[in-house]
């Protein structure tokens, strides 16, 4: 028999798991729809406010905790996911059978898509409180699920990064112990990278020239605003990383700038090299 809420079980048909001496407490830990808590941790607390006993609930959800007899004390039991409870219990000679409901915490869950419907796998989800301290994360699965449970009521960012995408923040909403539904689109994002060269020697046949370390490439939307800018590397590279889709016009300036115009499509990775013009040419 199944108590519906924390007391005192004095069934004579319960057979408790483990065989106990007197001067003990035993039960079992379970949640409000009658599913065993395992992995439960039992706490005893004296009447000093010390603690008595301490113990692990077993896999079936049954625990023992031995203390002294003949005094009062409170069984505290605590798990993962789950409010904590407190009971009263008087101690006797014999053992008292104490029976424990845990009410579950709630959970935000979720399914992380890119704009065309496309699952994103091992995206991470952080969840911060109000403070923005990170209380939880997750990891997207392949079919972009995703779930944090052992949630407490109150307001919550989920944010959600996953590489080649722009990262995403939602609020939500906790109530209770009322699970939330968090459903995040990611719009995938694009490089854009390559090498800037001098041209010199291009008139001869002999390849682009040397490349131009710390030459400026700027990057204009379409409609002529400065998006960013950069500088080549010792190597001539330059990277514009994360750019939302879209017409770009691509400036490098060097002995004679040039300009072209590139056409950026979400998700994808644009490599584009520039050939100046010879030193001292217009």
């Amino acid at each position: 028999m199944q108590p519906d809420t924390n007391g005192h079980r004095r069934d004579p048909d319960v057979t408790p798991s483990r065989s106990v001496a007197s001067g003990a407490i035993r039960g079992g830990i379970r949640g409000r729809a009658g599913r065993v808590v395992t992995g439960a941790t039992v706490t005893v607390i004296d009447p000093s406010g010390r603690q008595a006993a301490r113990s692990i609930a077993h896999q079936d959800g049954t625990f023992v905790a031995h203390v002294p007899a003949g005094d009062h004390y409170v069984l505290v039991v605590s798990a993962a996911g789950h409010e904590p409870s407190a009971v009263p219990v008087t101690v006797g000679t014999t053992p008292i059978d104490v029976d424990v409901v845990l009410t579950s915490l709630a959970a935000l869950t979720g399914t992380v898509l890119t704009t065309t419907g496309e699952a994103v796998g091992a995206a991470t989800v952080a969840i911060a409180d109000h403070t923005g301290e990170v209380t939880a994360t997750a990891i997207t699965d392949a079919a972009g699920r995703w779930e944090a449970a052992g949630v407490t009521t109150g307001t919550y960012t989920v944010i959600v990064t996953a590489a080649g995408c722009d990262p995403v923040a939602e609020t939500a909403t906790v109530r209770g112990t009322t699970g939330t539904t968090v459903d995040v689109v990611l719009h995938t994002a694009a490089d854009l990278g390559g090498v800037v060269f001098d041209g010199v020697g291009t008139d001869r046949g002999a390849g682009p020239g040397t490349a131009v370390a710390h030459s400026q490439v700027a990057l204009l939307n379409d409609d002529g605003e400065m998006a960013a800018s950069t500088l080549t590397d010792e190597s001539g590279r330059y990277l514009f990383a994360n750019l939302a889709a879209g017409d770009y016009t691509v400036i490098a300036n060097g002995y004679a700038p040039v300009a072209d115009s590139i056409i950026i499509e979400a998700g994808r990775v644009v490599t584009h090299d520039f050939v100046l013009g010879a030193r001292g040419q217009a």
